[in-house]
């Protein structure tokens, strides 16, 4: 299983800040893409671990994203469905166990996103135009890949060209699909 340490900068946007965006950062490229999230007993969620399968293309990537002191560890896995039971298998398995968590599990959400999305030398930026239980979400995230404060660097320059003022977003696409559904 592939393990990441994720670091990104994200907030949420107007879509007139969003189109601004997409426009000012030509060319990028289009990816749909669809979460399906779970959650086991006991919750997952309730120790902030997300858990998703996503659909790309007709590719299924398990995600498991866990806080840690430095951003987010995230553990990935390409499956052969998008399914609760195609989460039954050994690695999966041994991930859980290290995490302390229990199969089964169980869909708790899904969201379809176009990710418009471009790659700089410092990260990848992604301008996400996502269904979140029948609301439009527009979020801007930039995905370090390198040194985490010149890629915070880059990207607020990148808002400031676009006249748009950095507000950070503590809720993940995963809390505001799943977790504001049920709060």
């Amino acid at each position: 299983m592939k393990q990441n340490l994720e670091i990104e900068f994200k907030m949420l946007v107007s879509r007139d800040q969003f189109e601004t965006l997409k426009q000012r950062c030509q060319p990028l490229q289009l990816t749909v893409q669809t979460n399906v999230y779970y959650d086991c007993i006991p919750s997952a969620a309730r120790r902030r671990i997300a858990m998703r399968i996503r659909d790309v293309e007709g590719r299924h990537w398990f995600t498991c994203k866990v806080p840690s002191d430095n951003g987010v560890m995230e553990y990935e896995l390409p499956l052969q469905e998008n399914s609760a039971q195609a989460l039954r298998i050994p690695a999966v398995q041994s991930l859980f166990d290290q995490l302390g968590l229990t199969l089964p599990v169980h869909e708790t959400g899904r969201m379809t996103t176009w990710r418009y999305h471009r790659r700089y030398p410092l990260g990848e930026l992604c301008l996400d135009y996502s269904l979140i239980n029948g609301c439009d979400d527009y979020e801007i995230e930039f995905e370090v890949s390198g040194d985490p404060q010149q890629g915070k660097a880059f990207f607020m320059a990148l808002l400031r060209q676009a006249g748009i003022f950095y507000q950070e977003n503590r809720r993940s696409k995963y809390a505001r699909c799943v977790l504001e559904r049920t709060e």
